[in-house]
């Protein structure tokens, strides 16, 4: 009876490893991380079956592999050649590691199921105890002795299933914890896909060395960025870190690994001037809205209407190599080993990077000053978007989103409460229509006044809407005290350098014309 058992469990591993195949030589050579999958390489070298008049070699992917996107070569000196490519989906076999996860996961189950067990006999016994305060005694003493019970064990249970509850509630937290770390290994599904290989050529050959590449999800890479200004140094230290992961169910071990960056999303700036038009107002069919209704609407359709685009915001193994690609950049991260399930991070890049650092202040907007820092690059960048930690001379700003792509660009380190612009309108006249002057005439003018409170000197970036004539009936006069240095057909700009604890004024004179019967649209000023 022993023989036969013996018997029967050698045939039973037999038939699983003909239908599993041995894959342990099969390892990952090259994984290139996408931010939510992965193009794998694996070389393997697998035993050639006899079928009919061809071979065939079987293998096996994870779940998670894409089979639509598997290609095979045999590398074999021209002696096989693949006819056919088949799969299919099988029952994983889980490995010493899935299968501890497992077995704890159920005995944590069972725990819990001991537990909710002893809960439910305790809520009875408190629902017997409750019930029996209708019971009929005969005498006072009797009711006292009876009251007494039923308060003492109604206690009793209630102790006792307050103090399982938390044990309860510890048990799920666990169980859950077990289970993602499950999934990130090995993902939800219990299947894995066998591939089988029809091959043809030398009929001798017994083994055929295969390198597949196959797409991957449940795996992926995300950016994460320290950017510290020195104003001083006219420098910014940058450093990117990637966080790493993957659930293929088996570990990667000193594989290539490539990160692959797609192109970045525009990270956000302070907010852009809106462009200051001049022209004959449309005519309103509607009910009037309120003034500042009509303002706000007026501010938005400037936007809309302006030509200039704004600034964009930019968001001990050997030193990564980024590598161009058609459509996005490829960074050889050289050797490195991922344990299936777990995180890790890689360093990316560490380098300082040159920047020209100015106090960005546009007055018409608020009276505070950016603290912004243009890059000019030798070469085009790709930064993908992501998470980044913003300082400014050891002190932590905070965290919001950045990425860089191109050549130039800017990026904005806060405020500087110490550098404060004032704006103080000076004249806002509105003209007479007079028949004889057969015209209206409009007059804005007004004042800057920046502020260094900083003991060193700063450079000032003060930008101001230029105001923009859409009639040629409409005539215009500017005046600027000092001039800027230089302007768009929609900016103002004037760079200045304000010394440690100077002030410096800029006054600005706009006088506009316009025929008396003219309803004119003064824009938002």
């Amino acid at each position: 009876m022993k023989h036969q058992i013996r018997t029967y469990w050698i045939i039973g591993f037999a038939f699983l490893f003909f239908l599993y195949p041995d894959q342990s030589k099969a390892t990952p050579r090259e994984v290139t991380l996408f931010p939510a999958s992965a193009q794998v390489v694996e070389v393997a070298k697998l035993k050639v079956m006899t079928e009919g008049n061809l071979k065939k070699t079987v293998f096996t992917l994870p779940t998670q592999a894409d089979p639509e996107s598997l290609i095979t070569r045999v590398g074999s000196g021209g002696k096989l050649r693949i006819m056919d490519q088949t799969w299919r989906q099988i029952v994983r076999l889980d490995d010493d590691k899935i299968k501890d996860l497992r077995k704890k996961i159920d005995a944590l189950k069972s725990e819990r199921n001991n537990i909710q067990a002893g809960i439910r006999g305790l809520e009875t016994q408190i629902q017997f105890w409750q019930q029996q305060t209708k019971a009929k005694v005969k005498t006072p003493a009797d009711a006292g002795n009876f009251s007494a019970a039923i308060g003492r064990n109604i206690k009793k249970a209630f102790q006792d299933k307050l103090a399982q509850e938390p044990l309860l509630e510890k048990l799920d937290r666990r169980i859950k914890e077990l289970e993602e770390e499950s999934n990130q290994t090995v993902g939800k599904k219990d299947n894995i896909w066998e591939v089988t290989l029809l091959l043809a050529g030398s009929p001798t050959a017994v083994d055929a060395s295969v390198t597949y590449t196959y797409n991957l999800s449940g795996c992926g890479w995300s950016p994460l960025y320290r950017i510290e200004a020195r104003p001083q140094d006219k420098q910014i230290l940058f450093t990117w870190e990637a966080e790493i992961w993957q659930s293929s169910g088996q570990d990667w071990s000193q594989v290539a690994m490539n990160l692959a960056t797609l192109q970045p999303a525009m990270a956000i700036t302070p907010q852009d001037l809106p462009p200051w038009i001049i022209r004959p107002r449309p005519v309103v069919t509607h009910k009037k809205a309120s003034r500042k209704k009509i303002q706000s609407e007026a501010m938005m359709a400037s936007r809309e209407d302006a030509d200039g685009a704004a600034a964009v915001e930019l968001a001990p193994p050997p030193a990564p190599r980024e590598v161009r690609q058609s459509t996005y950049s490829l960074w050889e991260l050289g050797k490195v080993s991922l344990p299936a399930g777990a995180r890790q991070r890689v360093k990316v890049q560490d380098e300082p990077w040159s920047a020209d650092f100015a106090h960005l202040i546009r007055p018409i907007l608020s009276g505070k000053a950016f603290v912004r820092a243009a890059l000019n690059f030798a070469e085009a960048r790709d930064i993908p978007s992501g998470q980044a930690i913003f300082m400014v001379d050891g002190a932590i700003l905070g965290k919001r989103n950045f990425a860089f792509a191109g050549k130039e660009g800017s990026i904005f380190f806060g405020e500087d409460p110490l550098v404060t612009a004032k704006f103080e309108l000076l004249t806002k006249q509105s003209g007479e229509k007079t028949f004889l002057a057969d015209k209206q005439t409009y007059k804005w003018e007004w004042r800057v006044e920046i502020e260094n409170k900083r003991n060193t000197a700063v450079k000032v970036r003060m930008e101001e809407s230029l105001p923009q004539i859409r009639d040629e009936r409409i005539k215009m006069t500017l005046k600027n005290n000092p001039e800027p240095s230089e302007q768009n057909t929609t900016t103002w700009i004037w760079n200045l350098e304000a010394l440690a604890g100077q002030k410096k004024s800029i006054v600005t004179t706009v006088n506009v014309e316009a025929p008396k019967d003219m309803d004119l649209d003064l824009g938002w000023r």
